[in-house]
């Protein structure tokens, strides 16, 4: 016999603001989070647009930290992770049980000290060797493996919340929260776990990873949009906007949930995962590996297809990700597919990279609960071939007894979860 795998607890920090309210209120009324973004100290940076953490968020974030014996040197990603965390701890009332629970989080890349690598490019030429081995052998005091290692989310919520039970820290790439997600409900549905805090966080606005998108091709460029550009399914997409935050849910299995007397969201129902094995930076053509792993959520779920009525798209503004996906859902839904409401929620609060699908899966819970589709801003005009129901322009209620969350990485990487409404 398994375990029915419940979301008993949400919590979210986000370019909105601290909290899930904050941030639901924001999706619900298709708020435009991304604003201009300049690094420190840096001209004419080609990225010049971000969904970021807000200034005027920041005291809140304190106030939530004041609790935390935190290290001297921790990365904002690990402090996004805890705000996350904290609050989807309280609102699943689960503090008492705390000690017991696994976590399951995913890391991105590792904050380097931006300050350092400007420091090192100003330079003359004949001193960058020097200063390179002096700036190393700070950056191993500041931020060492033991510091900033890609475990860092796992092993900072553990310490810092006491937990006794299993961690798993997913290196996924932009499939990791929803790769962690899918561990955490698999866990569950085995007996390996009673309650697991999930989900990501991150930050990548550095000039370190920020130019490396830049160079891949990745990013959004252009000003003839604004603070617009992130607008997925449009013939006019360019590329991806990043966004920071963290997101955590708590699941449970059905029976520690109700024997604690939990308010329960949402049934995590499926969860697939697949590997493109085609290139890095772009997905296989025919869109194979999106395809499997919307496939395997519908069947571990064991779900139809038409039982499918909102997919939260991965949907990162690129050019080839979104025709793709597209494609796959197609070949995935075959005639119901143009019956199914698709949106991004990307288009609002960017593209959380490692942590994308934590929010995304937030999203598609409350969808589920308030029986609402949120809205894919920005998009004027799709594509030609871009013909799905990509919920234009204002999100709307409709009925949504079952839906996925899909997340698409670099290096092939696919993940979708399966989320339906709860029924006892």
């Amino acid at each position: 016999m398994t375990n029915r795998v419940v979301v008993t607890g949400l919590g979210v920090l986000s370019p909105f603001g601290v909290g899930v309210d904050t941030f639901w209120s924001a999706i619900k009324a298709g708020e435009n989070a991304v604003d201009a973004w300049h690094p420190p100290g840096v001209e004419n940076f080609p990225v010049q647009h971000a969904a970021t953490i807000k200034s005027d968020t920041q005291s809140l974030v304190d106030n939530e930290l004041a609790e935390f014996d935190l290290p001297k040197h921790i990365e904002r990603r690990a402090i996004y992770a805890l705000i996350a965390a904290k609050e989807a701890i309280a609102d699943a009332q689960l503090s008492e049980q705390l000690a017991q629970a696994a976590i399951a989080v995913c890391s991105g890349v590792p904050e380097l000290d931006d300050t350092s690598l400007l420091a090192l490019a100003k330079q003359p030429k004949e001193n960058i060797m020097n200063h390179a081995l002096e700036e190393r052998a700070r950056a191993i005091e500041r931020f060492s493996g033991i510091r900033c290692s890609n475990d860092v989310l796992a092993t900072t919520l553990a310490q810092q919340l006491n937990t006794s039970g299993f961690i798993c820290n997913v290196s996924g790439a932009c499939a990791g929260a929803t790769q962690a997600i899918g561990l955490a409900y698999r866990a569950i549905k085995r007996g390996e776990a009673a309650v697991v805090l999930c989900g990501g966080a991150d930050s990548v606005l550095s000039i370190r990873t920020m130019s490396a998108l830049h160079l891949l091709g990745a990013t959004a460029e252009t000003q003839r949009f604004s603070n617009q550009l992130c607008r997925p399914f449009d013939k006019d997409r360019a590329g991806l906007v990043a966004g920071e935050g963290g997101a955590m849910l708590v699941l449970e299995s059905e029976q520690h949930a109700r024997e604690r007397g939990a308010s329960i969201y949402a049934e995590v129902t499926g969860f697939g995962s697949s590997l493109d094995a085609y290139k890095v930076t772009a997905p296989h053509p025919q869109g194979e590996g999106a395809i499997s792993a919307m496939s395997g959520a519908l069947q571990s779920a064991g779900c139809n297809a038409s039982d499918v009525h909102y997919i939260n798209a991965h949907g990162t503004s690129t050019p080839l990700n979104d025709a793709i996906e597209t494609k796959a859902i197609k070949a995935v839904f075959g005639c119901h597919a143009k019956s199914i409401g698709v949106s991004s929620t990307k288009s609002m609060i960017g593209h959380w990279i490692a942590a994308a699908g934590a929010p995304e899966a937030i999203a598609t819970v409350l969808a589920i609960r308030d029986q609402f589709m949120p809205a894919t801003i920005n998009l004027k005009q799709p594509q030609a071939e871009l013909d799905l129901d990509y919920v234009m322009g204002h999100g709307r209620s409709a009925q949504i007894d079952c839906a996925l969350s899909n997340s698409f990485g670099f290096g092939g990487i696919n993940a979708s979860l399966a989320i339906a409404r709860y029924y006892e």
